[in-house]
């Protein structure tokens, strides 16, 4: 049925204030931790550890397996709950119920008003409202010995592992096991974590220990195919610092769950699509994105818009979807393609949906900080864009946008720094992140430079064609600029014009004066 928010957090606010919840602090914690979870559509993603940390109170190294807390409390609050019901007077037009085996909670509605709802069919219950990505099952595994004295060093790489995948919406994080077992990554443990978690995917950390310090060896499987999909070692000191430690949470984030280059996203991707299979309707929005960010095509994107309004349709308040919507207008607005009618109307009301639905999501603000720069208002993108990173700055992908909004913004300097310490990163970029180094160095003047990053772009719309163009130019290789030219303007004829800021406004920022005067010279030869 259609869940009105505006009721549940009304009946929300009345039974925190009641005698039996008002000096219960953490009860009450708890209750609008799962309750805000829940409406946002991350219920399903509700688990011991999370609870701990973002309503408890507890620091990232806890352990569910050792401190009973999070079951404990929840125990509480069922019983608080019952009592609060159990009378007569507290009976309003919804009720808040958390079944016992789950940390979701459930909405009843026992009065009639909403038996009309019931029969819409965009309102049926049991469907998924908000865009759900791949299940992420973690699994540690100390090998070689029992040395209790790394122990805790142990817990805080597992806490910070577990804390920092927690930050990403594309992905749901459904369990761990603790670091004392001693199961072995097999086609068996796959075939069972899938068939217990609904897991798509195993990250298996096997920790060695040694003189010089400790070896993550990390490897990312699919559950349903039994297939590797990706391994990496990673090694630490003996004491590393935080330092060390956010740096090897970057390097698994980047190569497994951020949107542009992580393998488990993109895999699940090509998975369900090549799979016979119907992909379910609350995961195709994040699929054919996926697969437009893989192949950037003017017919790829239209097939990811036609299904992103499809779904907003019927499904207004996709936190998800709203996100991916405004993505896309941002790469309209960069591309050109000319398939978002109203580009400005339909960017800002996204962006603003996005922001409102989920307000804690790193993406969220994002989409709306490079929206604010859209629409001038400068002061705000650069707000949006630190509190982004705030949110999740783990994620490559949200530090490459970062990077290109401060560098229009003006911020050249921790621009740059951003971007190399972003290429700097062990993991497989996107071609397409070497437009920014391009531009800075071609208005530099380091022409070979500035050629090295144009000839790595190679599926981003016309931009790599531009950007070889003009360096080959610069260089006195003019044949080869010619012929790029022509690939140029067989891909986007208005590149002819692209000073003519209605048709091109993107590329009316200062930053692109000098390739303009090149082309200009180009043409005119």
């Amino acid at each position: 049925m259609s869940i009105d928010k505006h009721q549940i957090l009304a009946e929300l606010d009345r039974v925190l204030a009641s005698p039996g919840f008002r000096s219960r602090k953490l009860i009450k914690k708890f209750l609008h931790y799962v309750v805000q979870e829940t409406l946002n559509g991350r219920g399903d993603d509700l688990n011991q550890y999370s609870i701990a940390l973002h309503a408890l109170g507890k620091p990232a190294d806890f352990s569910p397996f050792h401190n009973p807390v999070v079951r404990i409390e929840a125990g509480r609050l069922r019983k608080l709950l019952d009592a609060y019901y159990r009378n007569s007077t507290n009976h309003g037009t919804v009720m808040i119920n958390m079944p016992k085996g789950s940390y979701q909670v459930e909405f009843n509605f026992p009065s009639k008003q909403v038996a009309a709802a019931k029969a819409t069919p965009t309102q049926e219950a049991g469907l998924v409202r908000i865009t759900e990505g791949p299940r992420l099952f973690v699994h540690f595994q100390m090998l070689h010995g029992e040395d209790s004295a790394i122990y805790p060093l142990l817990y805080k790489l597992r806490g910070d592992l577990l804390l920092m995948l927690s930050r990403f919406r594309n992905i749901r994080l459904v369990s761990s096991v603790s670091l004392k077992t001693d199961q072995t990554l097999t086609q068996q443990v796959l075939r069972n974590t899938w068939e217990q978690f609904q897991a798509d995917y195993i990250l298996n950390c096997d920790i060695r220990s040694h003189t010089d310090g400790v070896d993550l060896c990390y490897t990312l499987a699919h559950t349903r195919s039994d297939e590797l999909a990706w391994q990496s070692i990673i090694t630490l000191p003996a004491q590393p610092t935080q330092d060390d430690l956010d740096g090897m949470c970057r390097e698994v984030a980047a190569s497994t769950v951020s949107v542009h280059s992580g393998i488990a996203l993109h895999h699940w991707a090509q998975y369900l699509l090549n799979s016979p299979a119907t992909i379910p309707v609350h995961q195709r929005v994040l699929v054919d994105y996926l697969a437009f960010l893989h192949n950037i095509t003017r017919e790829s994107f239209a097939q990811t818009l036609a299904t992103c309004q499809q779904r907003l349709q019927q499904f207004p308040e996709d936190s998800k979807a709203l996100v991916i919507l405004s993505r896309l207008c941002g790469y309209e607005h960069v591309l050109q393609y000319g398939l978002i009618e109203d580009l400005d109307g339909v960017w800002t009301h996204a962006a603003r949906m996005a922001m409102k639905f989920d307000p804690g999501n790193a993406e969220a603000h994002s989409v709306f900080a490079h929206n604010s720069y859209f629409r001038s208002d400068y002061t705000l993108c650069r707000i949006e864009l630190e509190i982004a990173r705030q949110a999740n700055p783990f994620d490559m992908s949200g530090e490459y946008l970062r990077g290109m909004g401060l560098y229009f913004l003006g911020d050249k300097e921790a621009s740059l720094q951003t971007i190399e310490r972003l290429l700097s990163t062990r993991f497989t970029q996107p071609d397409w992140y070497h437009v920014l180094p391009f531009l800075h160095h071609f208005n530099q003047g380091d022409y070979a430079q500035a050629l090295n990053h144009a000839e790595r772009i190679q599926r981003f719309g016309f931009w790599g064609e531009l950007a070889r163009c003009v360096s080959y130019f610069h260089l006195g290789q003019h044949e080869r600029a010619k012929a790029e030219l022509l690939g140029l303007v067989k891909k986007n004829p208005a590149v002819r014009n692209a000073r003519n800021a209605s048709q091109f406004p993107f590329a009316a920022h200062p930053a692109f004066n000098k390739i303009w005067d090149t082309m200009g010279a180009l043409l005119a030869r």
